[in-house]
Parts: structure tokens; sequence; C-alpha cells
């Protein structure tokens, strides 16, 4: 089992008190991009950042497009949403593939955008941000 970097464990202990704060019984992946960016300092931020995805501007969206007290169920004591569940294992096999001892933030970012089909990736759309995708996978690498 690949363990998660400092800044990763960061992130998904914010999508966590994200999650809880706005009133979910889960956690999604939605949750996870926000978390990723309010965690600053890893290269899934830097890259948000860089493309002008702000946190602000994302919570709000979280908050008009993601039905809020939703019912969803969960699989694991943690509260992740299976489609989170399959995010976080692709990250993991990401990492393995790159032959990183560690999941970082990057392979989080990846795997969101690889999955296409979740709400993290539909909210970057939405903002109009998923156009680096093509430019910018290398660069998650070249840091």
């Amino acid at each position: 089992m690949i363990p998660y970097t400092d800044k990763a464990k960061k992130a998904l202990n914010y999508a966590n008190r994200l999650s809880r704060s706005s009133g979910c019984n889960y956690v999604g992946t939605e949750h996870i991009l926000a978390g990723l960016l309010k965690e600053g300092t890893g290269v899934a931020a830097e890259v948000l950042t860089a493309n002008n995805v702000e946190l602000e501007a994302l919570l709000k969206l979280i908050d008009e497009l993601v039905a809020a007290g939703e019912e969803v169920t969960v699989a694991d004591r943690d509260g992740y949403s299976p489609r989170t569940q399959m995010v976080l294992d692709r990250a993991r096999e990401m990492a393995d593939r790159f032959d990183s001892e560690r999941i970082g933030t990057e392979h989080l970012l990846l795997a969101i955008i690889k999955e296409g089909d979740c709400a993290a990736s539909r909210l970057l759309n939405t903002m109009g941000e998923h156009r680096f995708v093509r430019r910018r996978k290398a660069e998650l690498f070249a840091v």
C-alpha cells in the first residue's frame, strides 16, 4: 500500500472538514478538489492556481451545483463516495505507474481529470478551466 504525502494528507483532511461543514454525509470528488486548492503548496494547488482556479469561486459553485444534504451511500468508514474511492484508487495506480514512493497531490488531480465523469471534473468544466488539461499534464510531473 502506497502512503500519501503530507500535502496530500492535508488536502484530504481539508476535504473531509469541508464535507462535514457543508452537511454532507460523504466526501466527494468536489471536496477533494477544494482540499487540493486549499492546501495551497502542492503541485495540484500550483497547477490549479496557475490556471486561475480560485478557492472562493470553487466553493461557491459547489454550494450552487452540488445538492446539499443529499444522502450518498458510502462503503467505507472514511465516508468516501464510490466515485471518490475510484479516484483515490486511480491516484494510487498512477503513483505506482510513475514509480513514486508516495501518492501526491499531483496524482490526486490527475486521477480527477482522468475520471472525467465526477463532480470535480464537472466543476472544472463549468469554471472553464478544464482547457489546461491537455497542455499541462506533463507539468504535473515536471516539478
